[in-house]
Formats: C-alpha cells, structure tokens, sequence
C-alpha cells in the first residue's frame, strides 16, 4: 500500500456535509480528537476555533479555517443486523465543525506552498484531514 495514502488515512478526522462558497460543514468521526490530536506525529490542539483543515483534491487539499464547532443530536447510530427492543432511543451527539475556505495547497519540489483562493470546491462524502507540520507551516 502507498504510504502517502496510509499517512492521509491516520490523520482523516471527519467528512464533508454541505459545501456552499463561504462555508464548508464537516461531521467528525466518532473517534476523531477530543481536545489534542496527535495522529499528525506531533501532538498539536484539534479542534479549535481559527485551527486549519485539509480536505484532499485533484489539485492539492483546499484549506479550511475552522469557524465554528459544536454538537447536533440524532439518533444512536443504528448496527445491521441488531435489536435491542430494551433499548432506549436517546439523542446521540455528533460533533460537527464549520469551515471558512481559504485556499490550494500544492506541494511543488517537495515543498508545500498555498495558492490564496478556491476554484475547485469538495463533494458531499470527501475526507477532512489534519495537517501535519510541513502543512501547518506553508499555511500559515
């Protein structure tokens, strides 16, 4: 398996949920970070408001400044194949972020540089990722 590919897995924390011009809604995994991620190889504070995000396209990732964060209730995850009529149905919450587009990320020579604006925008389903060091710092 290609270890780029493996890294993006390790560091993917959620999927895209809406996608408009101004903002970018992602839902967080279950497992995603709580308050300190460190599946970038250093541990770094995720998430946070004005924190960045990945999301991986054709052209490079589209970088996202985290907006806004909270908690939507919906019902407990159903499993296949499983009834518990004992059960209570109670909200079950799911974290959710807001992101503000901001630009590309290319990686050029080995180097990463950020090309200000958005042209290619994400679908419904792609994966948000957290960035390593090297992204963090072409970024900012």
């Amino acid at each position: 398996m290609n270890k780029e590919f493996e890294h993006i897995r390790n560091q993917t924390i959620g999927t895209v949920e809406f996608v408009s011009p101004r903002e970018i809604k992602v839902q967080l995994e279950i497992n995603a970070p709580q308050n300190t991620a460190i599946n970038t190889g250093v541990p770094q504070l995720f998430p946070k408001v004005n924190g960045f995000v990945l999301i991986p396209n054709e052209s490079g990732a589209l970088v996202g400044i985290i907006s806004w964060i909270g908690i939507e209730y919906s019902p407990y995850p159903k499993r296949k194949g499983y009834k518990d009529f004992d059960l209570i149905d109670l909200p079950f919450p799911l974290r959710k972020l807001s992101i503000t587009p901001l630009g590309i990320l290319k990686e050029k020579d080995g180097q990463f540089e950020i090309e200000r604006g958005v042209y290619s925008y994400p679908s419904v389903g792609d994966i948000v990722v957290v960035p390593n060091q090297e992204q963090l710092r072409a970024i900012v």
